[in-house]
């Protein structure tokens, strides 16, 4: 990172649906975002791509919301794995207990599944600029020693790191440093010094507490409501939250750090 304030803000779940995608772009186009991630396996993964594709203010700027939580995985060994799928091959992992270890067949279905996403985007012209995930498994250790594993092989090497702003347990921030640690001074990946949400961020704007030497990723969720509104994930206006954040600092993807 270059020694001045950077923040990335990226919003998840491109792919997820039309209407969200739509939300998306929209907020590309009114410059309240400035990355987003596309989910490889669900129904707006299309229109994601075509939006990606002809629409220039996403182009660098579309990384990969790597997903084993939601919807049907892209492979068949990792349907077979009940700790992700259920009999319907739908995925039904849910983060409720921390993941350290698989099985030799659980690694090697994550990774195929894995694998499989990153090569969908890739095969649609999009190299993911980086790599995140949905609900955030890849703060798993186990899970994100494969993701690292599996996207070595297309040559990427930047990941959003586990959130280490705002109300952190004891425990959780101890693992989270080790985690964040572990990513960038072992295994030598590219992330931010920080990670929040679009709330957390603000409050530290408010109260003066920004780094002005780091660099930040600010995590939203663009959708809309019925009258066609742009909101984040808590129903707030996407303007009126990041107005004040996008006209103090410019945003930048992670293609450019």
């Amino acid at each position: 990172m270059k020694n001045k304030l950077q923040i990335i803000i990226n919003s998840d779940d491109f792919g997820l649906s039309d209407t969200v995608n739509k939300a998306i772009v929209g907020s590309f186009e009114r410059g309240l975002i400035s990355s987003t991630t596309l989910m490889a396996n669900m129904p707006g993964f299309e229109d994601a791509v075509n939006y990606a594709q002809s629409n220039a203010l996403l182009t660098n700027k579309v990384g990969l919301h790597m997903n084993l939580t939601e919807g049907k995985p892209l492979t068949d060994p990792i349907k077979k794995c009940s700790k992700f799928c259920n009999a319907q091959s739908f995925f039904i992992y849910d983060r409720k207990k921390p993941m350290f270890v698989l099985s030799r067949e659980e690694r090697h279905a994550v990774f195929v599944e894995i694998q499989a996403q990153i090569a969908r985007l890739i095969k649609h012209n999009i190299k993911p600029t980086h790599l995140d995930s949905h609900h955030h498994v890849h703060t798993e250790f186990a899970i994100m020693r494969i993701y690292l594993d599996a996207a070595r092989e297309f040559g990427i090497r930047k990941m959003r790191a586990s959130k280490n702003i705002g109300k952190i347990g004891f425990v959780n921030k101890t693992y989270k440093s080790g985690f964040n640690f572990y990513l960038r001074h072992i295994k030598n990946v590219t992330t931010t010094d920080f990670f929040c949400s679009a709330n957390e961020f603000n409050g530290l704007m408010g109260n003066n507490q920004i780094n002005e030497n780091a660099s930040y990723e600010v995590m939203v969720h663009a959708k809309l409501n019925s009258d066609g509104q742009i909101l984040d994930i808590d129903d707030v206006d996407m303007g009126n939250k990041m107005r004040e954040m996008v006209d103090v600092y410019r945003p930048v993807s992670y293609f450019e750090i």
